[in-house]
């Protein structure tokens, strides 16, 4: 295979909510020890987008994630609900088809996180308290990460598949 010798028509977009991204996290994440605490963060679409993929993202405390959009008119989309987080399966998960999200669109996203003795992948014995890190790449910190994977809304890009075949 060689690269083609044109540009993309189209090239893909990436944006992040929560660390290090657009949108604040609610409560700050600054999760307390012997906790079990849940954050959220939202965003609303200044335009309309073509979405491939979201990854979400969090650490060893992560507990389940959540992320979801609501239309303008009011309608609930489902982006990806993990109820059991596990830390060794972060991935970009890519829809079957190009996902439509129209601007004015809120993407709401919730993470819940378990800082207690009870989990066993709780880098701390005892619990302290764990929390983001500006620029820190580190397991034993924290993030919660929505990253969506998009393009500039194309009539009918929602018929494309993104199936391999």
């Amino acid at each position: 295979r060689s690269f083609s010798p044109t540009p993309p028509e189209r090239p893909t977009i990436e944006f992040i909510l929560g660390t290090s991204g657009i949108s604040r996290i609610d409560p700050p994440l600054v999760i307390k020890p012997g906790s079990i605490q849940t954050f959220r963060t939202q965003y609303t679409l200044p335009e309309n987008l073509s979405v491939l993929t979201v990854n979400p993202h969090m650490h060893l405390l992560g507990k389940s994630f959540l992320a979801y959009a609501i239309t303008p008119e009011g309608d609930t989309i489902r982006l990806i609900r993990i109820p059991k987080w596990d830390f060794r399966w972060q991935y970009f998960y890519t829809f079957r088809k190009i996902l439509k999200l129209t601007k004015g669109t809120t993407i709401f996203v919730e993470g819940v996180y378990d800082n207690t003795s009870a989990n066993p992948l709780n880098p701390f014995n005892p619990p302290q308290v764990v929390a983001e890190r500006d620029g820190s790449m580190r397991t034993t910190d924290e993030m919660f990460q929505l990253i969506v994977t998009c393009l500039p809304y194309k009539a009918n890009d929602e018929n494309i598949s993104l199936e391999l075949k």
